[in-house]
């Protein structure tokens, strides 16, 4: 294996003034670090950050836990999370908890259920523990989705940032919680269906006790009395985030005596569900009924009819986390609990709402 001392001995200089050019010492001479450099690239040496960071008692990697890298907004936030490290000159360290695989989408609380079982918080425990053994100077922790994860973190003394996520009993001193608005984003959904004419609508929710569902029907709802408007009781209906509660739910809703014109459904694949069902009806979407999506997941841009929704700041959330965990990994300040961060959504306009007379 290629060491340093390889390296300054093919550069005819000392070790110390090779360790300066990898580090970008300005006390190294132009014409001297370009000598170090072209050693470097002709022995294809890779230094040990990690070795430098043991002898320093602090590393650049930042260790990041999934909850679910399958969860569809896992892969955006990730990738962000790698880019924001890679710019700023740190490694990552990934676990993957795989909670998707660990929990019944049927049940109410199901992340709940899980977090209480001593069988995830020990997998918790384990998966924190090789992420601190890597000498991670900070920790991301990336969620399913949008919830209080409580104290599911062992107390750590590097710093925490909560993502898709946030915890009401932080697990270090340095903490921050980001995730995107979802009562601003379903204001927007509102905002769009009502300015598109349309004044008796529907809302398909998610489970009852989710903050997701609780946050965006407060939002819909403020925005329907904005406009003088309001959300009968027969209009608002429960699934569970599925395509089949989306089809089922709808089915119900156009078999009452006053159907709505339009559709809110709180994510893309109950959006999906309810306009199979109303095409099942012989209901063409949107000349006879529109349906509005929210997160803007892959599938959206190519349902028929394209699905009009809420697109989520992913990309903006897995940069602020980084950015944030980064910050307060390289300050000597004392504590810093920092208020939550909830980054605005975006509407999407596509071919599923029509405007009505």
């Amino acid at each position: 294996m290629i060491t340093i001392h390889d390296v300054a001995k093919h550069s005819g200089v000392s070790i110390a003034t090779v360790s300066n050019v990898i580090n970008n010492n300005a006390k190294v001479s132009t014409k001297t670090a370009q000598r170090v450099k072209q050693a470097i690239q002709d022995l294809n040496y890779i230094p040990n950050h990690i070795a430098k960071g043991l002898k320093k008692n602090t590393t650049r990697t930042i260790g990041v836990l999934m909850e679910d890298i399958s969860s569809f907004a896992s892969p955006y936030i990730i990738d962000s999370i790698c880019r924001q490290c890679e710019s700023d000159g740190y490694n990552i360290n990934i676990d993957n908890l795989r909670v998707n695989t660990k929990v019944n989408n049927e049940t109410d609380d199901m992340f709940k259920h899980l977090a209480e079982t001593d069988e995830f918080l020990i997998s918790i425990r384990e998966a924190v523990n090789t992420l601190l053994s890597a000498r991670i100077c900070g920790l991301i922790y990336v969620g399913v989705h949008p919830r209080d994860i409580g104290s599911i973190l062992p107390p750590l003394n590097i710093p925490v940032v909560y993502t898709y996520c946030y915890s009401s009993t932080p697990a270090s001193d340095k903490a921050q919680c980001i995730s995107y608005d979802d009562y601003q984003g379903a204001v927007l959904a509102a905002k769009y269906i009502i300015s598109q004419g349309h004044t008796k609508t529907a809302v398909i929710g998610g489970m009852t006790n989710s903050h997701a569902t609780k946050r965006r029907l407060m939002g819909y709802c403020s925005a329907l009395i904005e406009h003088g408007l309001q959300l009968s009781d027969e209009h608002l209906v429960y699934g569970n985030w599925t395509y089949e509660s989306g089809y089922c739910l709808t089915d119900k809703l156009f078999g009452l005596q006053a159907p709505p014109t339009a559709v809110f459904a709180m994510n893309d694949l109950m959006a999906f569900g309810a306009i199979d069902a109303l095409k099942k009806k012989g209901l063409r979407v949107p000349e006879d009924v529109s349906v509005h999506g929210f997160d803007d997941i892959q599938a959206a841009f190519f349902f028929s009819p394209p699905l009009t929704t809420i697109t989520l700041p992913l990309h903006e959330i897995g940069e602020a986390a980084a950015d944030s965990v980064i910050k307060m990994s390289s300050s000597d300040g004392e504590a810093l609990i920092a208020e939550n961060i909830l980054i605005p959504c975006k509407h999407v306009k596509r071919a599923s709402i029509k405007q009505i007379v």
